[in-house]
């Protein structure tokens, strides 16, 4: 008899064995393919690698002060190289968690047959059923390709395929300009490839700020990104090595997108592999499991976490609900209510937000008040090269409670943090603007910001004393 079984090894997965673990749990892992899930495999950790290592070759060719930038090329087969070596090394420290924890791997599927009960079934074929006293299911997600579009893992691909290919395309169409499509668009721009982006909503990264929004728009056509929004597209063709996507634009005029490779990122949808939710009587909110504030599910001991549950498909926020769900198992009285989940995309620059948009804030009736600063006017952000950007702290007028923090720029996904404690601590914008922070850094961007939200900003023009 095991305390937790837990099917999936991605983010949420290992969390909960190892906190089930440091609560003397006897814990079962069932993982069908390599501990870490989409993020390590196939998401976060490869993209990261890519972002970074050619973020390397854009910053030398446009440096201003080195020679021979213009020459400088980027090595394929080191570049996939060193993103298997990065993930496979941290694959192999979640192995020897998992050993360290006596947690018990599995390899093969875990398939949910009722409260307290899973099959396993091995690679080989074989069975066997584990007896539980909790179940939690962390099976993740997969991409979602509408079904008109035939991936075929060379000339048309998702992530799981690009983040694995050696060869470089001339020219890539994106369908989709979300999390995904801006982060691939930044690499392929870095690479010095032909980017065309089609998004079906009214803007690209639809869930950030607008402000946001606007720079990194900015930012892409800069680079020479080819951007249609409002966009619907009909039809992707494969003709030999040359790929066309078949559009109706803003306007609902046929256009085409032609180049050597297209790339399908229109979101992620939950694995159901395993659950068979009308048969178990398992409630759903249509694609997702329904659970309750301490992620259980309506079957008793069930319960679910991360991408299968909805609300933000983040590596992050499937760890932190895994942990609220053993502690539930465990007894264990954590803080109530939700923690605030930063979100981070590394796009042509850095964003990094938590919380409420202002447009979001506004909507909510809250009295909303706002607080930027650019870092036109840091002297660490001139120094680095790097002034494009802002950072912007939403805060209620009346009570100073910070709504939301929206960060866009070098090292933004880092700055954030900062934000996402003093919110975790129900701090208020007057928390933020009285932190000292070191000089010359970008951390003093977000203090600045704190400080001009009430009009005090030092390093920014004078505004009226609210």
């Amino acid at each position: 008899m095991y305390d937790l079984t837990i099917i999936g090894g991605g983010p949420g997965g290992y969390v909960a064995a190892i906190r089930g673990a440091q609560q003397g749990f006897k814990v079962l892992l069932a993982e069908k393919d390599a501990l870490g899930g989409t993020c390590l495999n196939r998401g976060c950790i490869p993209t990261k690698s890519l972002v970074y290592d050619t973020r390397l070759l854009q910053a030398a060719r446009s440096a201003a002060v080195l020679t021979g930038n213009d020459r400088l090329a980027v090595d394929p087969a080191k570049l996939l190289a060193r993103k298997r070596q990065v993930v496979g090394g941290l694959v192999n420290g979640i192995e020897s968690l998992m050993k360290s924890h006596g947690v018990e791997v599995f390899r093969g599927l875990g398939h949910l047959a009722g409260a307290g009960k899973v099959v396993l079934r091995s690679e080989s074929g074989e069975t066997r059923e584990a007896d539980t006293r909790n179940v939690l299911l962390a099976t993740g997600s997969r991409p979602a390709v509408p079904p008109f579009i035939a991936v075929d893992g060379r000339r048309v691909q998702t992530t799981d395929e690009a983040l694995d290919t050696e060869a470089i395309p001339d020219a890539v169409t994106i369908i989709g300009g979300g999390v995904i499509g801006i982060e691939m668009a930044t690499i392929y721009l870095n690479l010095g490839c032909r980017v065309t982006i089609i998004e079906l909503l009214e803007d690209i990264l639809a869930t950030e700020d607008r402000d946001v929004r606007a720079v990194v728009g900015r930012l892409l056509k800069q680079r020479g990104a080819v951007l249609h929004v409002q966009s619907r597209v009909e039809a992707v063709h494969v003709t030999g090595n040359r790929t066309e996507v078949v559009f109706a634009d803003a306007h609902d005029r046929r256009q085409t997108a032609a180049g050597d490779r297209v790339l399908v990122a229109t979101g992620r949808a939950p694995v159901l592999t395993g659950i068979d939710a009308p048969g178990l009587g398992l409630a759903m909110d249509g694609r997702f499991v329904r659970v309750d504030s301490h992620l259980q599910t309506n079957l008793t001991g069930v319960y679910a976490v991360g991408d299968l549950v909805g609300g933000l498909m983040l590596a992050h926020k499937a760890s932190a609900e895994a942990e609220t769900a053993v502690e539930h198992m465990a007894g264990v009285h954590g803080p109530s209510g939700p923690r605030p989940i930063p979100r981070c995309i590394w796009g042509p620059t850095e964003i990094g937000a938590v919380g409420m948009s202002e447009d979001e804030a506004r909507a909510a009736g809250r009295p909303v008040r706002v607080g930027r600063f650019h870092l036109a006017a840091s002297g660490a952000a001139q120094t680095m090269g790097h002034p494009v950007g802002f950072a912007k702290v939403v805060g209620d007028a009346d009570t100073g409670e910070v709504l939301g923090v929206h960060i866009v720029g070098e090292h933004a996904t880092e700055l954030v943090g900062q934000a996402v404690a003093v919110m975790t601590m129900e701090g208020v914008v007057e928390d933020l603007a009285r932190a000292v922070m070191p000089h010359p850094t970008l951390s003093e961007t977000l203090m600045e910001a704190a400080m001009d939200w009430n009009g005090l900003a030092v390093h920014a023009p004078k505004k009226p004393r609210r």
